[in-house]
Order: structure tokens, then C-alpha cells, then sequence
């Protein structure tokens, strides 16, 4: 949500004095024009899901252009700071830090490893969270051809606990959609069982079921993150749960869950998202929920703060 406010100069000093003492929550943009002020707050927006293309490291593209363009996307869907995620090992962490490093304040940087065998996945994922800078951990099941069965697996979900870091793993079970990364459905090899196993097993780590599922098993995932150390990211499947179930629906299903438990995220692409499944589409749709103001702060950014560590928000 945003509020505009205009005043003259001489109330101007004191009015930003004021508020911004009382709310660190939102940006303020200042237009003066012809001495007149336009004073814009607009709440604070973090998008906790947005990849790199996963050519990019391949095509020697620079990550500062990668950086670029992210920044530029940002600016024109409103976001104030965004968390890019990989996928080993199409995408370094080594490439990552690249990233993150032309606006760290504006840009985080998770790290990708593929699993399996665990003790030279945990020594990458222990350089790239104490050496490289990155703050947290992205998996993918369907890409990275693992089970989460496996005990190898779950010694690195452990011991991302143990680093005190966020791990946020691909979790989708069936969608309309035909977008993105199309890999073959193995139900066999990662059932909804297994993801609600995760918070008994790696009890001291965070864990973000990313994508709640898809709209064909979004209940069953919203159900998962009733364990305290579980939350979901709203990314891309948001929009076709709602076309699913309608608006006021998923209203209630927040409400009974708790705003606490949701992580605004778009899944954009960088270069490939159609703007029907952006991110302006999908914060439109948390802004019309029927929920407080301060339920749709909790998804827009303050749970994703919160894991984060950002202090500033």
C-alpha cells in the first residue's frame, strides 16, 4: 500500500522528522515541484525468490550486468531488495557473490550445492556462507536429482541449521503452469510426506517451501508449515491458487495459517518471465487480500526481515 502526501517547506523538516522516527517500514520519495512537495511512502517490498538466467555463468556474461538488470527489474515492480537464488551447478556461488557484490544493500545472495555426497557438499556450502558472504541455501529436488529421503541430503539440510542459516527448497506437486524449469514429475522420488518429515529431522533449521506447492497440493504444504520452523514462499503459484480458489479464500487460508508463515516471493527469471506471472501481478494480489495492513507487511517483507537478519526492516 502507498500514501501520498503533499505539504509546503516550512512543515516539510518537521513532518520527515517525525515520521520517519515512527515507521522504518516504507520508502520515501521526495518531489518538489515548483515549491510544492509530493511526499510518496510507499511500503517496503522484499522479493525472497528471483533467479539469475541459468546460462548466464556459461555465456560469460558479466555479473554486473546480471546485477543490471536485476536492479533495473527491481526499480520498475516497486522491490526494494531482493534474494537471488541458483541452482548448482548451473550457477556458482562463486557467481553469486559477483552479483550481490555491485548493491549488497539491495541484493542477497543465496548459495546452491548439489547434495549429494554430502561431505563435499557441506564443505562448499560452509565456503560460500563464511568466505563468500552468502546468506543462505537453495535446493532443487527436480533439477538437482536428489530425494530428500536421502541421508545425505539431510545431513546438509542439518547442518545449514547448525550454520544458522535458511534453507528454501523447490516444492511444487502439480500447477497449470508450463513455465520455467520443466522437469519430469517423479512423485516417487519426493512425495508430500517426505517434505513434512523435514521439520522433525532438521528441527534447528529454517526451512521455506518454496512455490506452497502448486495449486493442486497447496493445503497440504500450508498444513507442513504449521512446524514452527517452517514457512512458504508465495512465489508464481500465488497467482494460480487464486485462479483456483478466488482471492477471499486464500485470505482465510493466511488468516488460519498465520501472515507470519508467508514469504513474499516472485519467482522471476531474469529475461523469461511473461509480465502475467510477474511480480507486480502478484503483490496486486496481496494488497487486495482481505487482511490488515499489517498481515500484508508480514508477507510483503517483515518475515522475510526477519529471517534475513535484516535490522533495518
Amino acid at each position: 500500500m502507498f500514501n501520498c502526501f503533499y505539504a509546503s517547506h516550512n512543515v516539510l523538516q518537521e513532518f520527515l522528522i517525525n515520521y520517519i522516527l515512527r515507521n522504518s517500514e516504507y520508502t520515501i520519495i521526495i518531489i518538489d515541484i515548483k515549491s510544492t512537495i509530493f511526499i510518496v511512502i510507499i511500503m517496503t517490498i522484499i522479493d525472497f525468490h528471483v533467479h539469475p538466467p541459468l546460462d548466464a555463468e556459461e555465456k560469460h556474461i558479466n555479473p554486473e550486468k546480471i546485477a543490471e538488470d536485476i536492479i533495473e527489474w527491481m526499480n520498475s515492480e516497486g522491490i526494494d531488495v531482493t534474494v537471488i537464488l541458483p541452482i548448482a551447478p548451473y550457477i556458482s556461488n562463486e557467481y553469486v557473490s559477483k552479483i550481490v557484490d555491485y548493491n549488497p544493500k539491495r541484493l542477497i545472495g543465496f548459495a546452491s550445492v548439489v547434495p549429494n555426497p554430502a561431505d563435499f557438499a557441506i564443505k562448499k556450502l560452509k565456503y560460500a556462507i563464511q568466505e563468500l558472504g552468502l546468506k543462505g541455501l537453495k535446493l532443487h529436488p527436480g533439477m538437482q536429482g536428489f530425494s530428500l529421503r536421502n541421508t545425505h541430503v539431510l545431513r546438509v539440510i542439518r547442518f545449514a541449521g547448525e550454520l544458522q542459516i535458511p534453507v528454501i527448497i523447490h516444492t511444487m506437486f502439480g500447477d497449470f503452469s508450463t513455465l520455467y524449469f520443466k522437469t519430469t514429475p517423479s512423485f516417487d522420488e519426493n512425495r508430500i510426506e517426505d517434505y513434512a518429515l523435514l521439520p522433525f529431522i532438521a528441527p534447528e533449521t529454517t526451512i521455506i517451501l518454496a512455490h506452497m506447492s502448486g495449486s493442486f497440493h497447496f493445503e497440504d504444504v500450508l498444513q507442513i508449515a504449521t512446524s514452527s520452523n517452517v514457512y512458504v514462499d508465495t512465489s508464481y503459484s500465488l497467482i494460480t491458487i487464486v485462479r483456483k480458489i478466488g482471492l477471499e479464500l486464500l485470505a482465510e487460508y493466511v488468516k488460519a495459517l498465520g501472515s507470519e508463515k508467508f514469504i513474499f516471493g516472485s519467482d522471476y527469471v531474469l529475461g523469461l518471465t511473461p509480465e502475467e506471472y510477474g511480480a507486480k501481478k502478484q503483490i496486486e494480489l496481496i494488497r487486495k487480500m482481505s487482511i490488515s495492513d499489517e498481515n500484508k507487511k508480514n508477507i510483503l517483507y517483515r518475515n522475510a526481515a526477519k529471517i534475513l537478519g535484516l535490522l533495518d526492516y
